[in-house]
């Protein structure tokens, strides 16, 4: 067994989800977190973990008289872990919109979901319910809140979704530097009057509020039912 010794350090900013790991009970919840430590500390800690790469990540040398770090290298390094971190849509002002790149995004899965005439069953149908779950339809947002893909969401029975993995398609960073990228977890609640999908993690993670205006599409992952057949997140490429 190594002794390891303790170094003094601050945490900065929250906690964003990190995977899970297996237990006898079933899945644990990992968070990733920044801390501020001395120099000579941190280059310790990842020398010995190096099996067990994308544990660590090294930010950027605070100067001698520095309070603490940056609030923008804090995020920089959250997103390495948990690309969406909820402070980034807190600033998109009292009356936000979609940006050019959700909209421009949505069209596509529209006019995909077009070309494969899924969806057929009606906006309160179990079929409609059983299409979005076996990943064969896409729920798609509306770009003017709210209209009928919001009608069509909240008629689904939103507590079964519970029971699924899906994946959400989301506007990550700080406007206007931002990215789609796409998580992995189950929908566990949907509030159509303030915009918010309530949404789980992989990994057995509480549920974090994800805003209908940064979300471009969800669906289900057929060929990835538990937890740990996803990855918590992935890049979404969009043309």
């Amino acid at each position: 067994m190594r002794n390891w010794r303790t170094w003094p350090s601050t945490s900065s900013g929250p906690t964003v989800p990190f995977g899970g790991r297996r237990t006898s009970y079933g899945w644990e919840p990992d968070h990733a977190v920044v801390l501020a430590l001395p120099r000579f500390a941190a280059r310790h800690a990842a020398e010995h973990i190096r099996e067990h790469r994308g544990r660590i990540t090294a930010g950027p040398e605070l100067t001698p008289r520095a309070d603490g770090p940056a609030e923008h290298d804090v995020l920089t390094l959250l997103r390495g872990a948990y690309p969406y971190v909820p402070a980034d849509a807190g600033s998109d002002g009292a009356d936000p919109r979609p940006t050019a790149l959700v909209v421009k995004a949505r069209t596509g899965r529209r006019a995909a979901r077009q070309r494969t005439r899924s969806g057929r069953g009606g906006p309160e149908s179990i079929e409609r319910y059983n299409e979005l779950v076996a990943g064969t339809y896409v729920w798609v947002p509306d770009d003017d809140h709210s209209g009928f893909a919001a009608a069509e969401l909240t008629g689904l029975p939103i507590h079964w979704l519970k029971d699924w993995t899906l994946w959400v398609d989301i506007e990550c960073g700080r406007r206007p530097d931002t990215a789609l990228h796409r998580l992995y977890g189950t929908v566990v609640s949907f509030d159509p009057g303030a915009g918010i999908v309530g949404f789980c993690p992989v990994g057995g993670h509480p549920a974090i509020a994800l805003p209908v205006h940064r979300i471009v599409a969800l669906s289900g992952a057929p060929q990835r039912r538990g937890s740990g057949d996803v990855p918590a997140h992935e890049p979404v490429d969009e043309c």
